[in-house]
């Protein structure tokens, strides 16, 4: 009877942690499910490429790991089996362990099939299967995910817009929905565009492009530059979220560096970065006259690398903002490669052609989907 009763507060206590531990894993798998569609808004070029490839290397633990026991694991098979699945024993393995550590690390995995080669890219990693070195990860990605050398666009098909040409100082508040693995979420965006009102040369110029989701916070996506006469000239472009990635464009050197230890790469005439570029194509669908088809070639940089978009006049459409219809004309930058999302922006040049809805779309069927809301007049740039 005393060892009884010795023993119940213990078990009151081990029940009490077990409810706490399921607890705290219910209300992490609700805040994995909102933070999944943060971590990858901007999967709009080589960002969902990159996954495949990161994914692989952070899962080399459990390749490591099981790869060497399918041999033991088929001897206990029956006879008649052991003959037919011996060559693909191995594969069921690697994705199970796969599949564990990828929920485990990546906010939001990519839905699709590793590389060919991921046995031989995760053979060279760590065995620790929760830590990325930053310095093993970027290298493999820019080999898997480099774009092959495409020279620089000819005037006439370039990405090109004049200082006069560029819409007033304006904040643009968006409506956010989305989908993540067959979950609909909604969430609250802002593309914001400033500059100096004093005719000094070069004029700086700040946008940057908000989006604010329930329990994930704010993620902030900054670019900052000058205004030169063929339009936009960045300097700097940083992703905040969960610390800060950025690229540097540095006309002497001619070359856009990247935090991280990520290689450089050259940096090309007109360049622009994911915020800047909605803003050029402000100036530039607003002061000329593109006809259905036109296409536009500009080099995009990303927190991590760059390459070049091919922008595509689609359409022309009309969409509804609280009762109002506003003209807009669909620009469209189709997927380059398997794992490439599908960009689409509607322009209005009622609005100094700013985007008014801009959706991405990810091979999965996953999206994110922001129509404007309202407006808001901004004061210039101090001097």
């Amino acid at each position: 009877m005393h060892a009884q009763a010795l023993l119940t507060p213990a078990n009151a206590s081990s029940q009490r942690r077990t409810l706490a531990t399921l607890g705290a894993l219910v209300l992490g798998a609700h805040l994995w499910l909102l933070m999944a569609p943060g971590a990858g808004i901007w999967r709009l070029q080589p960002e969902s490429q990159k996954l495949g490839p990161l994914q692989t290397r952070v899962l080399s633990s459990g390749v490591s790991q099981t790869t060497p026991q399918s041999p033991a694991s088929e001897q206990t098979k029956p006879p008649a089996l052991q003959k037919p699945r011996a060559p693909a024993s191995a594969a069921p393995a690697s994705s199970a362990g796969m599949s564990a550590v990828a929920s485990e690390v990546l906010p939001a995995p990519e839905e699709n099939p590793s590389p060919p080669n991921s046995d031989q890219a995760a053979a060279a990693l760590p065995s620790s299967p929760n830590k990325l070195p930053q310095t093993e990860a970027i290298p493999l990605l820019q080999e898997k995910t480099a774009a092959p050398v495409v020279s620089v666009p000819p005037a006439s098909n370039a990405l090109t817009a004049k200082v006069g040409d560029f819409p007033p100082n304006i904040q643009i508040n968006y409506k956010l929905t989305g989908q993540e693995r067959g979950l609909t979420y909604h969430a609250f965006g802002s593309l914001k565009w400033q500059t100096q009102s004093t005719p000094s040369t070069p004029k700086t110029y700040e946008a940057e492009l908000r989006v604010r989701a329930f329990l994930v916070g704010n993620r902030v996506w900054r670019s900052v530059g000058t205004l030169t006469e063929s339009g936009l000239a960045p300097l700097r472009y940083s992703d905040s979220w969960r610390g800060e990635r950025a690229a540097h464009f540095e006309a002497e050197q001619k070359k856009i560096s990247f935090s991280g230890n990520a290689p450089s790469i050259e940096l090309q005439s007109g360049a622009q970065d994911q915020v800047s570029l909605f803003i050029q194509m402000a100036a530039a669908v607003s002061a000329k006259n593109f006809k259905l088809g036109s296409e536009l070639n500009v080099q995009t940089a990303t927190a991590r690398d760059a390459v070049n978009w091919t922008l595509t006049y689609k359409s022309d459409d009309l969409i509804e903002v609280n009762g109002n219809r506003l003209e807009t004309q669909r620009w469209v930058c189709l997927p380059r490669g398997k794992f490439d999302s599908q960009i689409e922006m509607w322009l209005s040049n009622a609005h100094g052609g700013m985007p008014v809805r801009i959706k991405i779309t990810q091979v999965s069927g996953n999206f994110i989907d922001m129509e404007m809301r309202d407006t808001e007049n901004l004061a210039a740039l101090p001097s």
